[in-house]
């Protein structure tokens, strides 16, 4: 059983990554997933993220659904359909030293993006046919991302933002291909190995601050600054890069040494 101290740190680390997704449109993937990573040191921190993703996206959806660029969202399920199979056997081969390097690297990207962003105040003129390829391209990276860590979105709307679609037409598009990648990634674990009562268990413990989140994160992306609230995205994002870095060094270089001197 988990202790308490650790579930009150998941529970306020959900909480707080709904809260961000709700208001900006990301942040659950890339805030709770490697924290659920290295408390849990396990692919089932994965399988929580990806269910906890799947009922944000579902709830949030309706909301937005009108501003879906479906025509752009066809070519990145396209891409994402094989994407999301091989970052999910990735995620099989790979070890879990291997994945929290990947999320590390993950993470950073988009903290760079985030900043670089908050720095660029032009308008990018967006041109309304991009190529199918390149767009099938980013879906099929999106989807690697998807399958292997449970976060398909920081590619695809780091390129849309680039692209000069608008943050919302982004952020909407995005919860689309989110119920896509999730689902997708549902029916993978299922088909394969199934979700263990544990992972279930703690996914419902969870729910509350989840919930919790998804509102408190909707209602305040109305009265509350973009810019606000991407310089705490930003802060949140860093902290969490300094967690998996001081995780990795506390594993990789303190552990053995304390376990020769034991």
């Amino acid at each position: 059983d988990m202790d308490i101290q650790t579930l009150l740190l998941l529970s306020c680390t959900v909480f707080g990554a709904a809260l961000l997704q709700a208001a900006t449109g990301i942040g659950y993937g890339v805030i709770a997933g490697p924290i659920l990573l290295i408390v849990l040191n396990g692919s089932e921190a994965f399988e929580i993220s990806t269910l906890h993703n799947l009922i944000i996206a579902i709830v949030l959806f309706p909301v937005v659904r009108n501003m879906v660029n479906t025509n752009l969202l066809s070519f990145l399920i396209v891409g994402g359909s094989l994407g999301i199979l091989t970052g999910f056997l990735f995620q099989n081969l790979f070890s879990v030293w291997v994945l929290k390097v990947f999320s590390a690297v993950m993470v950073s990207f988009v903290a760079t993006s985030l900043a670089l962003d908050m720095r660029h105040t032009e308008q990018v003129d967006r041109s309304d046919s991009q190529p199918a390829k390149e767009i099938s391209v980013v879906g099929f990276l999106s989807g690697i991302m998807g399958g292997m860590l449970a976060m398909p979105g920081p590619i695809a709307a780091t390129w849309m933002s680039v692209r000069g679609y608008s943050k919302q037409e982004t952020r909407s598009t995005i919860l689309a291909l989110f119920i896509f990648a999730y689902g997708s990634n549902v029916l993978l674990y299922w088909s394969t190995y199934g979700f263990s009562n544990d992972v279930l268990k703690l996914t419902l413990t969870l729910a509350a601050p989840l919930a919790l989140g998804i509102f408190i994160g909707n209602t305040i992306s109305k009265h509350v600054s973009e810019v606000m609230v991407r310089k705490v995205l930003l802060a949140v994002l860093l902290a969490t890069v300094a967690s998996l870095v001081a995780d990795w060094i506390v594993w990789t270089l303190v552990a053995p040494v304390v376990a020769s001197l034991g």
